[in-house]
């Protein structure tokens, strides 16, 4: 999937008449606006954009963002909006659609998704992607969700972050298999990983150890540890124990 880049914002010239700010000064201004019923809400200096085509509310910050993504993309948008009021419709700042389980920061990084080209993905930290997978698993944007599971694969994440992060948001136990054999291969685990892992994982990983150790064993390793088992061999063993396809 491939997301165009737009860029714009609005100012208000001398003659109070809207216009279109150039590139070097699009982000030196913050507008704020009155809006009913709020004290002054301020619009987002780089994602309030002239074209977009609903208004967003997060933390006391005004997104003017396209509808377009949110529809197509994300099935919690789309009856989010069919149900939203006239208040609350997103059709302009004053009927802003309401955000309230979302810093301003974290909805930055899933607008940077949309607006950014994507030569750019690899150069983002893990956070990053971790928050984006957060919001497209809680919003239901499936593409959004894939992208940000295959940024991540990219990364050097610990073995311990990455079974945590996975299993927190239901991912491909597969995936972890590259993870499973670092630890399984560890001559040792600290008990506050142990504790983070939680019993499960840490049952089937001593599991596998103990099977591992076993087979070099009977390959006839004088001093066996689940370490001497070679990885394709730890493979068939984590699939077995972790039961994956």
């Amino acid at each position: 999937m491939e997301y165009g880049r737009y860029a714009a914002a609005i100012a208000l010239d001398k003659s109070g008449v809207r216009g279109e700010v150039p590139t070097h000064h699009r982000y030196q201004s913050v507008l704020t606006i009155k809006n009913m019923g709020m004290s002054r809400i301020t619009r987002h200096p780089k994602y309030y954009l002239h074209d977009g085509s609903v208004s967003i509310h997060v933390a006391g910050t005004v997104f003017r963002v396209h509808k377009y993504f949110f529809e197509r993309e994300s099935e919690y948008f789309r009856e989010g909006f069919r149900a939203a009021g006239p208040q609350e419709d997103g059709q302009s700042d004053q009927a802003a659609f309401r955000l309230d389980d979302v810093k301003i920061s974290e909805f930055e990084r899933l607008l940077w998704v949309f607006y950014n080209p994507q030569y750019m993905y690899d150069e983002q930290p893990i956070d990053h992607w971790i928050t984006i997978l957060d919001l497209a698993t809680r919003w239901k944007f499936p593409s959004v969700r894939d992208l940000a599971v295959r940024q991540l694969q990219k990364l050097d994440m610990k073995p311990v972050e990455r079974i945590i992060t996975y299993d927190k948001y239901n991912l491909d136990k597969s995936l972890l298999l590259p993870a499973y054999i670092l630890l399984c291969k560890q001559s040792s685990r600290s008990v506050d990983d142990g504790k983070r892992l939680g019993m499960p994982t840490v049952l089937k990983i001593n599991e596998a150890r103990e099977y591992a150790q076993r087979f070099a064993a009977e390959q006839g390793c004088p001093s066996p540890t689940s370490a001497d088992a070679e990885d394709q061999e730890l493979v068939e063993i984590l699939k077995d124990v972790f039961d994956l396809s």
